[in-house]
């Protein structure tokens, strides 16, 4: 398997994970708005904000892999 094909199976998992990233994000969300204690609350917003780092991430990289597509087409 070349290099292509192995990054187009790992590509292929990205959205999945997004979906992933965002339901973890969505149940923080919860918990958030049911803590009442700012210290735990103050650490379930810096989990969500990682989980939407990590989601920008993805994005670049699955976009990134379409520039290179089209360039290579040119």
């Amino acid at each position: 398997m070349d290099i292509v094909e192995q990054w187009e199976l790992i590509r292929g998992t990205i959205p999945d994970r997004v979906m992933e990233f965002e339901r973890i994000i969505n149940h923080k969300q919860n918990e958030l708005y049911e803590e009442d204690d700012f210290e735990e609350s103050c650490r379930i917003n810096a989990e969500i904000a990682e989980y939407a780092s990590r989601i920008n991430d993805l994005h670049i990289w699955y976009r990134t892999n379409q520039e290179l597509d089209s360039r290579r087409h040119s």
